[in-house]
């Protein structure tokens, strides 16, 4: 009995005892992070409680235009770990992704997105005895307030103070974090924890000697400049505004100038009357700024506005109709170019413009109206979670439905800005070649839709790429959640495309036909009856002034995330106003024959002839005067003393001339008279043929800057992931060159009135012109912490293309005599007087300021890393949930 009784309450507490411990894991379980079972189970973080782990973050604010934070994280697992080989495999697996997103991400999470986040290059993954090592390089650019995870870290921006955290992988959360270096970017944190190892104000440093533990948890409060602060507050309401607020300045500046610019031609007209051509294209330039401004102002506020005023309640049907309205507002767009240039098409080829523009312009508003017809979501925005329209959009091949319309978008704009040049080619006064009035228009519709495909194709291509870049941990294609979230967000991505097209294009066309413009005008003006041949007259070199500020100066004024281009016009235009007045003064030209008459009034393209000749001979009596100081005496010096006595003096045959034999200048010889003259009878033909010598010596120098500008460091693979990036290679190319010509024909332009003795110095002038907004950006740089760019880098090749150009001009102004002479080269020796020794010095004193100039410029300098601003959607790094952009 008393066995049993013992049995019993035995029994009893081993009972008692289980429950307990049931209860004891059951509260552990309860009690345990909520991470699942992907932390513990698929990464086997048991297995790495061994891994050593090293990370170091950097904050950099001086010499950028926003912070730049830059994260290294160094991760060594053990080859005991089951999941270590799939490290190895190719980044398109899924084995792969899933164990990088163990040790670089939370492994419960099977799509992670960053856009806030770029990869210089993919991880390093590098295999030791005993050690897998992974070594991953993370940038991010602080330029708005959203909180950005980057790397182990994440950055928590506020008003004026931000917080730098990190945010370890909880499958290394046992792990011997070695290392953890933070560098502020020279500034004091203002709160931190825990207390750092070792280190200074400026850079912290916590090391654990052994292994075991949690790894610390860092955070720490920075305050950064004032100016950096000050730029992530722009993306917020109402401070979005200033950033359009600020370029449209530019656009009412320009539009204000054009308007009494107008007017100022139709009141000192080139010839009276005024000649048709005149007429013409002073109209063409009236109608130009008025649609210019209108394009400008539509397309800066298109969305900007609404945005605005559904931020205080107003329109809050935007958001919803905002991709309909603007297919309808960039098809009005493009037809305003088309009407702009079928001026003086007739017959078939206006018949052919008008129904090819009718058409495509028709199809995106008939789209935007009814989009359901061609199965596009009825808002145009698609949610991956929506079954029925991601289902409809695949059924109906939605896709391919939008990206024509956005290719009749982009087609109608093309075919708008060929006719306007087509326009400005065709009327009454043709730039170039023959009047292609004649000319078939198949062509044209042709290639712009060619053209306007291979855009939209290369969009979705830049969209595909930026995917990968912000989601390429997330699980791979066949994951059915996956494949509509990657659907919605390239569909929501090119569904932008009829907002972003004509804010790329508009600007670059609009600049391009205004330049074709003025250029009109001042071949019109040129050409008219009784127009002055010397230099252009005061409203002549007024449009140059408008041209050279408009298209070759470079305006870099972006201070503190904003537009200020207003604030480089002042310098310039000071500086070119000195430079023509110095040129009034002291060039060869305004040098007087008599008291009261410069010999600008005095010399006419007849006296070329004569002044070649005195500079032959002028040339050949100082080579004979130099020998004969050097002992080869061939004559009396008195005797070629008197014939260069002779040679100065205004004797062009003609014996009616009131001039003739009246002494040249002191200062002025033969050969100074014709080099000023220059190569062609008028100021417009020497303008011409400066541009075009631009325009071949600016071929390298194109290769150069594109290089610099697109294809250095980690530019090239920006190219890929922007939307417009490959049309932004072309464009620039374009472009560039186009500037470089512009700034020839200015020079050619005002040949006759820039001061400088030799091309070289009129190329300098006019180089130092070019280069005071740059200046004062380096200036105004340095005070706020912003990057100086490339700007020395096209200073320098300015400054070497106009010089070169005005050799070339030399040398072209002596053409008739270059088959005497073995090499250009030789006869430039002969024109300026020069011994082979001085121009080899020279050669190789600007060789090596040019040289140091560049390496200066480029040395160390890390491109921006491109990442794509949009506006964040669902949970920080889960998918999209289907919002609009």
């Amino acid at each position: 009995m008393r066995r049993a009784l013992l049995l019993f309450v035995f029994t009893g507490l081993l009972v008692l005892s289980s429950l307990g411990a049931a209860d004891t894991a059951s509260a552990a379980r309860a009690s345990a992070p909520t991470a699942g079972p992907g932390a513990q189970d698929s990464c086997l973080s048991g297995q790495l409680t061994t891994a050593r782990v090293a990370t170091s973050v950097r904050l950099k604010h001086d010499g950028e235009d926003y912070t730049k934070a830059e994260s290294d994280l160094v991760v060594q697992v053990p080859k005991t770990w089951k999941l270590a080989r799939n490290l190895l495999l190719n980044g398109d697996t899924e084995r792969y992704r899933s164990a990088m997103r163990c040790v670089l991400r939370y492994p419960d999470d099977p799509y992670p997105y960053r856009d806030t986040e770029a990869r210089p290059w993919p991880p390093k993954v590098t295999v030791e005895a005993k050690w897998i090592t992974v070594r991953h390089r993370a940038v991010t650019y602080v330029d708005d307030r959203r909180d950005r995870d980057f790397g182990p870290w994440r950055i928590t921006v506020g008003k004026r103070f931000w917080t730098l955290a990190l945010v370890h992988p909880p499958a290394l959360g046992k792990a011997w974090w070695r290392e953890i270096t933070v560098d502020l970017g020279g500034r004091s944190a203002r709160t931190m924890s825990p207390t750092p190892t070792k280190g200074s104000a400026t850079r912290l440093t916590w090391v654990r000697a052994e292994a075991g533990g949690r790894p610390p948890e860092v955070r720490i409060g920075v305050q950064p400049p004032a100016t950096k602060a000050l730029i992530t507050g722009w993306g917020q309401k109402p401070w979005y505004l200033l950033t359009s607020a600020a370029w449209l300045t530019w656009e009412v500046a320009a539009f204000l100038v054009l308007l009494p610019l107008v007017r100022m031609l139709r009141r000192s007209p080139a010839s009276s009357p005024e000649t048709p051509a005149e007429e013409a294209t002073r109209r063409d330039l009236l109608l130009w700024a008025y649609v210019s401004f209108a394009v400008a102002l539509i397309y800066e506020l298109d969305d900007m506005v609404p945005s605005f005023a559904g931020d205080y309640g107003v329109l809050p049907w935007w958001p919803e109709y905002r991709t309909a309205i603007h297919f309808g507002l960039a098809a009005c767009g493009g037809a305003a170019f088309c009407l702009f240039g079928l001026y003086g098409l007739v017959g078939r080829d206006r018949i052919v413009a008008v129904s090819t523009v009718l058409v495509a312009g028709a199809y995106p508003v008939v789209v935007a109206g009814a989009p359901r017809w061609f199965g596009l979501p009825a808002g145009f925005w698609l949610d991956e979670n929506d079954l029925t329209d991601v289902e409809l959009l695949r059924d109906t091949g939605g896709f391919l439905w939008l990206a024509l319309a956005c290719s009749c978008v982009a087609f109608v704009w093309l075919v708008g800005t060929v006719l306007a040049v087509r326009r400005l080619r065709g009327g009454p006064v043709q730039l170039t070649g023959t009047p292609p009035r004649g000319r078939p228009l198949w062509w044209t519709p042709a290639l712009c839709a060619v053209i306007a495909l291979a855009v939209v194709a290369l969009a979705v291509w830049a969209n595909q790429n930026a995917w990968e870049q912000e989601s390429w941990l997330s699980a791979g294609p066949g994951d059915d959640f996956y494949d509509r979230w990657h659907l919605a967000h390239l569909y929501n991505s090119l569904a932008w495309f009829p907002s972003n097209w004509p804010d790329v294009f508009s600007v670059w066309a609009a600049w391009f036909i205004r330049n074709g413009v003025l250029l009109a005008v001042l071949a019109a003006r040129s050409k008219a009856p009784g127009a002055s041949p010397v230099s252009p007259p005061p409203p002549e070199t007024l449009v140059l002034t408008v041209l050279f500020v408009t298209v070759v100066v470079p305006i870099p004024g972006w201070y503190v995330g904003v537009p200020a281009y207003l604030l480089d016009l002042p310098p310039v235009l000071l500086a070119g106003y000195l430079l023509l007045s110095l040129g009034r003064r002291r060039s060869v030209l305004s040098q007087e024959l008599i008291p009261g008459t410069p010999l600008r009034e005095v010399i006419r393209e007849p006296d070329r002839q004569w002044l070649i000749d005195s500079a032959r001979k002028y040339r050949d009596l100082h080579l004979q005067l130099r020998r004969w100081e050097q002992g080869d005496q061939e004559g009396e010096r008195t005797e070629l003393e008197v014939r260069l006595d002779d040679l100065h003096r205004w004797n062009p045959g003609d014996a009616t001339s009131p001039h003739a034999g009246k002494a040249l200048p002191d200062s002025v010889d033969a050969i100074e008279l014709v080099l000023a003259w220059g190569p062609r009878d008028t100021w417009w033909r020497n303008a011409c043929r400066a541009a075009f010598f631009a325009a071949v010596v600016a071929l390298p120098a194109t290769a150069i800057s594109f290089w610099a500008n697109h294809v250095r460091g980690p530019l090239w693979g920006n190219v890929s992931r922007d939307q417009f990036g490959a049309a932004t290679l072309v464009q620039s190319v374009i472009t560039t060159e186009l500037i470089w010509a512009a700034a020839g024909f200015v020079l050619g332009a005002l040949w006759r009135t820039l001061p400088g003795r030799r091309g070289p110095a009129k190329g300098l002038g006019l180089s130092l012109v070019y280069a005071t907004p740059v200046g004062l950006y380096w200036i105004t740089s340095r005070a706020v912490g912003q990057p100086f760019g490339t700007w020395a880098l096209d200073v320098a090749l300015t400054l070497l293309i106009l010089t070169t150009t005005g050799v070339a001009m030399d040398i072209d102004t002596f053409r008739k005599e270059g088959h005497h002479w073995p090499t250009k080269a030789a006869l430039l020796l002969s024109i300026y007087q020069l011994r082979t020794a001085s121009v080899q010095l020279a050669f190789f004193v600007a060789q090596v300021v040019a040289l140091v100039g560049v390496w200066q410029q480029l040395k160390g300098n890390d491109p921006m890393v491109l990442i794509e601003p949009q506006t964040p959607t669902g949970d920080q790094g889960g998918p999209s949930t289907g919002d609009p952009p």
